[in-house]
Parts: C-alpha cells; structure tokens; sequence
C-alpha cells in the first residue's frame, strides 16, 4: 500500500500527465472492483464459515421442528422453525415467553439449528437456569 502511494505521488507530482493519472486510478478502482466482486462471491454465494460454533448435544430433549403457513401478505407459503420448551405438552395450558430469532441476509428458518446449534444452547441456558423455558421461533425472512 505504501509503495501504491509513493506512486501516486511521484505520478502527480512529478509528471502530471493526465494519462498516467487517468490510468493509475483505472487500475486502483479494477483492483478495488475484484476486491469487492470476490468478498460478495465468498459472503453470499460461498457463504462464509461459521466460526466457534458450539458443539452439538445429541440428546438435549428439544427438537427442532421446521414447520409452514399460508402468509396472507406475502401471498407465498412461508416456512419457520420453532423448538418448544422440555415441558410445553405435559402443560398444554402453560403460557411461554416467545423468542423469534431473526437470521441474517440470505438466510433461512434453518440458519440458528445448523449454525449456531440452537437446541444445544437452549438447553445449556435452561440447566443453568439463565432463562425460563420458552417458546422459540426461527423465521424465513427470505430475501
């Protein structure tokens, strides 16, 4: 980057010939055009790895459960994930606290189960009696 800008200011200072100028910044803004075009290739198309994610607990006793409707505004049928509480159908009268979990930019109902171990952590949280046991639901926001 240094040597970038030494370059830029010998080609101003020392030539000020608009062509070189013209050129040098062509090739900065092409550089700066694969930079970009590479970073959204890696973030939305590869999709970027999820880092540290918790470790997965087989038998948590929540189940993570894709579910659908019929979406009236948005004319579509559209899908969420939703993990009931350990007790919810002993206590069919019990009345829960909701957690919706939102995902991200291009994500889905399903982003929170495979990327951040959602019943896992749920259940880590409930043994250590951090929270009340609660309903929570994981939205498609589609794009």
């Amino acid at each position: 980057m240094r040597g970038l800008l030494q370059q830029l200011r010998y080609t101003i200072a020392a030539d000020r010939n608009p062509m070189k100028i013209a050129q040098f910044v062509g090739i900065c803004f092409g550089c700066l055009a694969v930079l970009g075009a590479s970073s959204y290739w890696y973030v939305f198309v590869a999709g970027a790895p999820q880092l540290d994610a918790p470790q997965a607990e087989e038998n948590t006793g929540l189940q993570f459960q894709v579910e659908s409707f019929q979406s009236q505004a948005m004319q579509s049928v559209r899908n969420y994930g939703v993990v009931l509480p350990p007790d919810y159908h002993q206590h069919p009268e019990k009345r829960y606290p909701v957690i919706v979990l939102l995902h991200g930019g291009h994500g889905s109902e399903r982003d929170y189960k495979d990327k951040a171990q959602l019943t896992s952590v749920l259940h880590d949280i409930y043994q250590q009696k951090k929270m009340p046991p609660a309903i929570a639901i994981t939205s498609d926001g589609n794009d």
